[in-house]
C-alpha cells in the first residue's frame, strides 16, 4: 500500500535540511515544504527561497512547538527532525497522534547535558530504550499507527542496512550453501555461522578546506553541535558475549533498561581512541564515539534462547572525522565546549577528499569484510548542490527511508533494522556509489601479535583501544595529541568498485 505526501515539515535548516532540499524539490515536484529553524541566517533563507520552501525563524521547545508547527501537521504530513535537541520520542509521538509520518536521523532529548559520566541518564542507550518502549507499547495495543522510522541518516541508519548486506557477501563466499535469511533471528544465526566477533562502523573522512581554521573555531564537514554534543557523551558500545577479559571488562557499566545489550564507561568519547581500517586510507586511529547504532545493530544480532544471550557481537562506532575536525577536538579537552568560540561546517571552501564510510566485520573464523562508501566531494557535488560528500551520505539514506515509509505508511515506530534491506540499497545507493567491498587479514595488535593472543582475548575491546587512563569530565586542560596519519592500504588487498545492479 503506497501513501500520498501532501506536506513536508522540516525542523532544522542546517548543513542537512539545506543538502535535503534539492532532493525533495528533485523527487516531490511542487509538494509544499515548511522550514523552521531558530536562526535562518541570509544563506539558509536564499537557499529556502531557491527550492520554493516556506521558512520561519522559531526555535522549537517543549512549551512552545505544538502552538508552531500545529497549522502545518495533519495527515499526509512527513515531519522531518534534523535539528539537535528537540526531543525525538515526544516529536514522533505527536506526530502519530496527529495522523502525521515522522522521520530522524538520531534520537535527540531536549538538552544534552555535557560530560556527565556519573549516570546513564544522557547515554544513547538509555535514549533509545525510551523510544524502544514506547514501540513495544504500541505493538502491543495492535492499533497500526502512522510511520515513524527513528535514527535513520548515514550512521545510524544506512550503515544497519550495510551490516545486512556485508552479511550475505561473507556468505556468499565462504557459507554458499547457506539459505538467505529471513527474520531476525536468522540474521542473527548467519552473524554467528560466519564468527562475527566484532562489527565497526568504520569511517575516515578525508575532506579538506582551503580556509584556514580560526582560533577557537570548531571546523566539521557535518553538524558542528551534532559532533560536539556526541563526543562529549560518555563513552558507549554494543557489548559482545565473548567481551569477558581485559581491563575495558572492569571498567564498562552495563544498563538496568531494556535488552541490556550495550555498556557504556565513566569516559568521554573525545578522549577514547580506537584502532580501525579502510580500504583507501589503511588502518587509522579515531575515536569511539557514541552512535544509536551500536545497539540496533547489536540487539538485532543477538541470540537469546531461554532469555539468556548466548551470541552478541560487540559493535562501535570507530571515527577519524576530517583532519581540521580532529584538530577542533582538542577544544574539548576539558570534557565541555566553553573553549569553542564559533563553529563552521565545510562545504563549499572543500578542495578534495572523499569520506570512506561503512561497516567492517571481523571474524575469528574468516579474513575481515568492509562494505560501505568511498563518495567524494567532487562527484557529491555533481548529484546535488549543497552537498559534500558527509551530507550526501546522510540526505541518501533519508531519501530511502522516505521511499520505505510511504510504501508501509501504518508501521508504527521502526528503527533502520526494520526496514527492507534491498529497497533501502536500491534507494541509497546512487547517492553513495562507489561501494566498495574490501576483504583482507587485519588486526589491530599486529599479525604476529595476534597470533600470540589466547583465543578469547583476540577480538575484545582491549585489542582495539589505544588506551589511556579514564580522565574525568573536567580535567585541568592539556593538550590533544594529533590526528595520525592513516597507513596506506597493503598491497594485494581484495577490493573493487560495485555497480548498482550488484
Amino acid at each position: 500500500m503506497s501513501a500520498v505526501l501532501r506536506r513536508v515539515v522540516c525542523m532544522g535548516f542546517g548543513n542537512i535540511g539545506q543538502a535535503l532540499a534539492p532532493l525533495l524539490r528533485r523527487r516531490f515536484g511542487d509538494l509544499p515544504v515548511q522550514v523552521v529553524d531558530e536562526r535562518m541566517d541570509a544563506s539558509q533563507v536564499a537557499i529556502a527561497a531557491a527550492h520554493g520552501f516556506a521558512w520561519q525563524r522559531r526555535q522549537l521547545r517543549a512549551d512552545n512547538f505544538e502552538a508552531v508547527l500545529q497549522p502545518w501537521v495533519g495527515e499526509g504530513t512527513l515531519l522531518l527532525n534534523l535539528a539537535t535537541s528537540i526531543d525525538s520520542l515526544t516529536l514522533m509521538c505527536w506526530a502519530q497522534a496527529r495522523g502525521a509520518w515522522y522521520l530522524d536521523t538520531c534520537i535527540d532529548p531536549w538538552v544534552y547535558r555535557d560530560g556527565e559520566l556519573a549516570s546513564d541518564a544522557n547515554t544513547n542507550y538509555r535514549l533509545r530504550a525510551a523510544v524502544i518502549a514506547r514501540q513495544t507499547a504500541q505493538r502491543q495495543a495492535g492499533q497500526p499507527l502512522p510511520t515513524a522510522v527513528v535514527a535513520h541518516g548515514a550512521n545510524p541508519g544506512m550503515v544497519s542496512v550495510f551490516v545486512k548486506e556485508a552479511l550475505l557477501r561473507m556468505a556468499r563466499r565462504w557459507l554458499p550453501t547457506q539459505a538467505a535469511p529471513v527474520g531476525r533471528t536468522a540474521w542473527a544465526q548467519l552473524a554467528q555461522a560466519l564468527g562475527v566477533r566484532v562489527i565497526q562502523v568504520s569511517e575516515r573522512d578525508t575532506q579538506a578546506g582551503t580556509v584556514p581554521r580560526a582560533d577557537g573555531e570548531f571546523v566539521n564537514t557535518w553538524s558542528v553541535d551534532g559532533f560536539v554534543a556526541e563526543a562529549l557523551q560518555p563513552v558507549e558500545m554494543g557489548w559482545g558475549t565473548h567481551e569477558v577479559h581485559g581491563p575495558w571488562q572492569q571498567r564498562v557499566r552495563g544498563h538496568g533498561v531494556a535488552d541490556r545489550c550495550g555498556v557504556f564507561a565513566p569516559q568521554l568519547g573525545v578522549h577514547t581512541r580506537v584502532k580501525t581500517r579502510t580500504p583507501a586510507a589503511g588502518e587509522v586511529t579515531g575515536w569511539l564515539i557514541s552512535h544509536n547504532e551500536a545497539f540496533s545493530i547489536a540487539s538485532w544480532l543477538t541470540l537469546s534462547p531461554g532469555g539468556q544471550p548466548t551470541y552478541r557481537p560487540t559493535v562501535y562506532y570507530a571515527y577519524h572525522p576530517c583532519d581540521e575536525a580532529a584538530a577542533s577536538l582538542a577544544l574539548l579537552a576539558d570534557g565541555d565546549r566553553t573553549r569553542v568560540r564559533s563553529a563552521r561546517v565545510l562545504k563549499d571552501e572543500i578542495a578534495g577528499g572523499m569520506d570512506e564510510l561503512g561497516v567492517l566485520l571481523l571474524s575469528d573464523r574468516h579474513p575481515a569484510l568492509w562494505f560501505g562508501s568511498q563518495l567524494t566531494d567532487a562527484r557529491a557535488r555533481t548529484i546535488a548542490p549543497h552537498n559534500n560528500a558527509t551530507s550526501l551520505q546522510v540526505v541518501g539514506g533519508v531519501m530511502g527511508a522516505i521511499a520505505w515509509l510511504l510504501q508501509h505508511p501504518r508501521a508504527g515506530i521502526v528503527e533502520s533494522e526494520d526496514l527492507d534491506h534491498a529497497l533501502l540499497m536500491q534507494q541509497a545507493a546512487p547517492f553513495w556509489a562507489p561501494l566498495v567491498e574490501a576483504v583482507f587479514d587485519w588486526h589491530p595488535a599486529g599479525d604476529h601479535a595476534a597470533r600470540h593472543l589466547p583465543a578469547a582475548r583476540r577480538w575484545c575491546l582491549d585489542a582495539f583501544v589505544v588506551d589511556s587512563p579514564p580522565r574525568p569530565a573536567r580535567p585541568q586542560r592539556s593538550p590533544v595529541a594529533p590526528p595520525s596519519t592513516p597507513t596506506p592500504a597493503p598491497a594485494g588487498q581484495t577490493h573493487r568498485p560495485l555497480t548498482l545492479e550488484e
